[in-house]
């Protein structure tokens, strides 16, 4: 643990807000099909999409253990053939239930030929109640927003903000609708350089983080050699009090290209994510709590924080005064899981000797 001085004066021009999108949402995804003509291409190939879109909408919200042996247990097994099979599979009319719209690019088609890029939308309020009925857990709500620094060694010359095929791999795929959303940031150079980077520099991190608004790091670094492809680096968090906690990662092998890397990269820290987040347990908790603001402003954000949070079964305002309010919650999971929620949600859920459980604005 080190700590910084928090007070960092912004000289650039405001740059793009870091921002999650929904987790209920499946872009990217490629579909290609030929058949006899082309009406039944298509709609072999739109099959095929929806389908695949809801393997990995299920895939990002569940964890492989709680899909085990499930109508959601996609994962292939071998026959009695000795060929690899998928046995479960959803019906479509449970999928078509699902999805709330469709939205098509780069359509190319022939007589004999479909392909496309979709993006699937879910609607949030039937995945629950379709995960409800097979007992399945699951996590929807998402971290904060992850600021991706790809630093690539090329022949000993560290490259972060220039062209580079490690920076390619992740500005090519889009991380914001993943539970840990992740983005690539495309100005900064004048506050933080690749050897600030990798020696972290505390208010060079710091002062791009704040540019950008967000309080988590990975300072990644890939390089190949010898045809062996290899990355690895550090996991900073940045605390309200400008403290930095830092953790090392890998370094691991990359199997597969550099994309692939990126993605392998985003999916483990959604497991960690949903290991620590997912509610087995449905009972609900009720306990009483003072939410702590200095103005309107901060206690409507403070309001949202915990109304909005997907533990949260119902908060009820019982008092209300000028710089606090006592409301009523009642949650799901473990309390230590509400307070991991909350603070992803920019809000710290203490308990305090005087005032008992309390929410303040985290930073």
């Amino acid at each position: 643990m080190r700590s910084i001085v928090s007070a960092i004066c912004l000289t650039l021009a405001a740059f793009s807000i870091a921002q999650a999108d929904d987790p209920y949402t499946v872009t990217n995804v490629a579909i290609d099909a030929s058949a006899d003509n082309a009406l039944t291409a298509q709609t072999e190939a739109m099959r095929q999409g929806q389908e695949l879109a809801v393997h990995r909408l299920i895939e990002r919200l569940t964890l492989e253990e709680d899909r085990f042996e499930t109508a959601f247990d996609f994962t292939p097994r071998m026959n009695e053939f000795g060929e690899m099979v998928q046995d479960n599979a959803l019906d479509l009319s449970v999928v078509a239930e699902m999805i709330s719209g469709i939205e098509i690019q780069n359509e190319q088609r022939s007589a004999t030929r479909y392909l496309a890029d979709l993006t699937i939308s879910f609607d949030p309020r039937v995945v629950e109640r379709i995960f409800s009925n097979y007992g399945v857990p699951y996590v929807e709500a998402q971290s904060r927003p992850t600021m991706v620094l790809p630093i690539f060694n090329e022949g000993g010359q560290f490259l972060l903000w220039e062209d580079n095929v490690w920076r390619e791999a992740w500005q090519a795929q889009n991380f914001s609708n993943a539970l840990t959303p992740m983005f690539v940031p495309e100005e900064g150079e004048a506050l933080l350089s690749a050897r600030d980077a990798l020696t972290l520099n505390e208010a060079a991190l710091a002062s791009l983080a704040g540019a950008y608004n967000v309080n988590r790091i990975a300072v990644l670094r890939a390089e190949e050699r010898d045809g062996l492809r290899r990355f690895g680096g550090y996991l900073v968090s940045i605390a309200s009090d400008g403290t930095f906690e830092v953790s090392t990662w890998g370094p691991e092998n990359v199997f597969g290209g550099w994309r692939d890397a990126a993605a392998r990269f985003v999916t483990e820290r959604e497991t960690d994510w949903k290991q620590q987040s997912i509610v087995r347990d449905l009972e609900t908790e009720e306990f009483r709590v003072t939410v702590l603001y200095g103005g309107i402003g901060e206690w409507r954000s403070l309001q949202d924080a915990l109304t909005g949070a997907s533990l949260v079964e119902a908060a009820r305002l019982d008092a209300m005064s000028r710089d606090g309010a006592l409301m009523t919650v009642n949650f799901r999971g473990a309390r230590e899981q509400l307070i991991s929620e909350l603070a992803e949600r920019g809000a710290v859920l203490e308990e305090q000797p005087e005032l008992g459980w309390i929410i303040r604005t985290a930073f």
